[in-house]
């Protein structure tokens, strides 16, 4: 009985990998994503969410010609290092390809790290407002309502596009799309996690776009996280190696009623 169940597992882990290895490479070089010469803006809660979780997103998004900017609602303070962290976030994006001009990092005497503070929607969306205005956007990228990791400062951040698209006149052009999270599982299986993507994709018929980085790109997105050396505690490396959100970002678009 455990031979067996060993075989089948052994059977079962070679399938996922054949199927993730062939999916990976016609996914690679045949994205149809089409995003081209685009006014972008990508809107995180902390310095490290760019590339903890939207690097294959960012990576894609500079080899197409767009206007990336990069609006972080916090220096995140919450440890008293944010004038650092706030250093470090320019280093990152630097790396990730995002001129130095189209960073703006907020310090808000109400928008203050940490998993206890409830950012305004309102607030945000004023600030999104100003932005957004100023430089033209037409997409706005962020979290979902689950925040990847359930941070209320990431939920904030959709909470404040949204009120942002429902109450300014001028924004009903703009695209919306939210960061999809995964269930903790998956969310800890690299590349392996390709499959499941595709499949829950292509089954629930939603209208999603799906980043996969290559090898070079993963390497680009784990540098732009070295840059962040205040956080990289023993167990970010372990993010670093086993994440998904370091080679895959599902994005869906928001329908905004």
């Amino acid at each position: 009985m455990i031979s067996f169940v060993i075989y089948s597992s052994f059977i079962f882990l070679m399938f996922l990998i054949t199927n993730t290895i062939i999916l990976y490479y016609i996914m690679i070089n045949n994205n149809e994503v089409q995003l081209n010469e685009r006014k972008i803006l990508l809107i995180i809660s902390h310095p490290d969410d760019e590339c903890m979780f939207f690097g294959p997103t960012l990576l894609f998004l500079r080899n197409r010609k767009n206007q990336v900017h990069l609006l972080c609602l916090s220096i995140g303070n919450e440890s008293g290092l944010g004038e650092i962290r706030r250093n470090e976030l320019e280093s990152s994006c630097i790396t990730l390809g995002i001129d130095i001009e189209n960073i703006n990092i907020i310090d808000h005497p109400s928008l203050q790290d940490g998993p206890k503070n409830n950012w305004d929607p309102t607030l945000i969306s004023n600030i999104k407002n100003d932005y957004v205005t100023k430089h033209k956007i037409d997409i706005i990228i962020t979290f979902d309502e689950k925040g990847v990791s359930s941070h209320p400062n990431h939920i904030a951040a959709l909470n404040g596009a949204r009120h942002f698209i429902q109450s300014v006149t001028t924004s009903n052009d703009i695209i919306l799309y939210k960061l999809l999270t995964v269930p903790v599982l998956r969310k800890y299986i690299s590349i392996l996690d390709l499959p499941l993507t595709y499949l829950f994709k292509n089954r629930n018929n939603l209208n999603h776009l799906i980043f996969i980085s290559s090898f070079t790109n993963f390497i680009r997105a784990r540098k732009a996280m070295t840059s962040h050396q205040s956080q990289l505690v023993w167990f970010r490396h372990l993010y670093i190696l086993f994440s998904r959100y370091m080679m895959i970002n599902e994005l869906q678009l928001v329908n905004i009623n």
